[in-house]
């Protein structure tokens, strides 16, 4: 088996240095045959070592991680992109939404091991559109795209389109404003925490997260019912009451 070529993008040579040393150990998998301190130099790197996987950090001085990687996309450069940054919770945001692999800096062994693991299998695939998803993301104040993991790859759907997600055991159904459903083999602990910062969407039931933007009524009467768009009526968790108010209270400002 050929080992995965990769390339590090930091300007701060201990996180190279430690980096590295930590991709020692996947020697037999992976062989980092370059290092570079910016974005030009990493360029350079990529295209002359026709790189597989570039870990890239993204606040680097002159031309952002960011920027370079809108470059490998404006230049259909095939290669899987690993963000490493420090801690920001915007970021942290995109990364969730658009299904970009990233590494919190100071970089955890286990957090490699599960990219590593990762990388292994989506070599073969192109990434780009899950690239130019999280740019997107990232750049816009309020994220507008939501990666959806599905058995074949990724459906990629706009935030605003998503009226609410309903769990069917294993299942999860996703109704949109299209009247589209997309139904997937994860739970809708996984979505809440992937939606989790987008100030729109709240866990009303236990079985439903609802877009607050997409709701036509609420009904008082017993334990409370709320009324969407598509005329959809799910009822309010009496537990989740109080937080429903408060985060419609902060949608409508």
């Amino acid at each position: 088996m050929n080992k995965i070529k990769a390339v590090i993008i930091d300007d701060s040579p201990q996180a190279r240095k430690l980096l590295s040393l930590m991709l020692a150990d996947y020697r037999n998998d992976i062989e980092v045959v370059a290092e570079a301190e910016n974005a030009i130099q990493g360029l350079e790197c990529i295209k002359k070592e026709k790189a597989q996987i570039v870990f890239l950090d993204i606040e680097m001085p002159g031309k952002s991680g960011i920027q370079l990687a809108e470059q490998l996309l404006s230049e259909k450069i095939n290669v899987v992109v690993i963000f490493t940054t420090a801690y920001n919770e915007y970021a942290l945001k995109a990364f969730r939404l658009s299904a970009i692999d990233y590494l919190l800096k100071p970089i955890n062994e286990n957090h490699l091991e599960e990219a590593i693991q990762k990388v292994k299998q989506i070599i073969p695939q192109k990434e780009e559109q899950k690239l130019a998803t999280f740019i997107s993301n990232y750049e816009n104040v309020s994220p507008k795209i939501l990666s959806i993991p599905s058995i074949n790859g990724y459906i990629f759907t706009k935030i605003d389109d998503v009226l609410y997600i309903k769990a069917d055991g294993s299942y999860t159904h996703i109704f949109t404003s299209n009247e589209k459903t997309i139904t997937v083999s994860k739970n809708l602990k996984y979505f809440e925490s992937t939606l989790e910062g987008c100030q729109q969407f709240i866990r009303v039931h236990r079985s439903y997260l609802i877009n607050l933007q997409k709701v036509k009524k609420f009904d008082k009467q017993n334990r409370g019912t709320i009324v969407m768009i598509d005329d959809n009526v799910i009822n309010l968790a009496r537990d989740r009451r109080e937080a429903f108010f408060e985060a419609l209270d902060r949608c409508m400002i």
